[in-house]
């Protein structure tokens, strides 16, 4: 993995993405093998668990074992990783907050992981952006609809990265954006789950069994 180099300050730069992040691929695993693996039990993010620009939490992620923890280590994501789906069907992007800390990329991941001068929200806001979505559907190869994109022809893709303080405002969109979608969601299961007592309720009454 290469890492990204320190860039200098300016109010707006082209640069490609493997100047600014590290980017490559998770280890391979497979969920068949889930129950039978040998070694520790570590939770590991596939394609399904991005959804909506957000990564599943450690606990709700399948669990697979691993002989060599060091190994790995290599592939658990960090705090504001940028997470592209390598192998699928869909094109789908995630960014890694603190409950996913410590979770492990599987092959059909790719990982972004932004340098010292570059916030993990703004690389999410770019690469997940219709503008910039495009560019990236065109480097996805494949014979079916279960298309593969490679880390390498990922990171040499040119990117309009801003200033360091304008990234920071973007990033706090991102989060504030997932944030709000997330309570969201969580307030319509909830009034959904109420609807659905009341209704029970007053179909049957007492007789319910539960």
């Amino acid at each position: 993995m290469k890492k990204p180099k320190k860039i200098a300050a300016q109010s707006h730069i082209t640069t490609r993405l493997l100047d600014v992040a590290e980017v490559f691929a998770g280890v391979g695993v497979s969920r068949e093998e889930t129950v039978e693996h040998p070694g520790e039990r570590l939770p590991v993010i596939g394609v399904r668990d991005l959804q909506d620009g957000t990564v599943a939490a450690r606990e709700a992620l399948d669990t697979v074992g691993f002989l060599s923890l060091s190994k790995a280590a290599t592939y658990v994501v960090q705090a504001d990783d940028v997470l592209v789906t390598g192998r699928g069907t869909l094109l789908k992007f995630g960014l890694v907050s603190d409950e996913t800390v410590g979770a492990v990329a599987s092959a059909n991941i790719i990982v972004v992981r932004p340098g010292p001068d570059v916030t993990g929200g703004a690389l999410f806001a770019i690469l997940s952006s219709d503008v910039f979505r495009p560019k990236i559907e065109v480097l996805r190869r494949g014979a079916t609809t279960l298309l593969s994109l490679s880390p390498k022809d990922l990171a040499k893709l040119e990117i309009n990265l801003p200033s360091l303080n304008e990234q920071q405002r973007i990033a706090a969109l991102v989060k504030g954006a997932q944030t709000a979608y997330r309570t969201a969601l969580e307030a319509a299961e909830i009034r959904r789950s109420l609807a659905r007592r009341l209704i029970d309720a007053r179909l049957f009454g007492g007789n319910q069994n539960h």
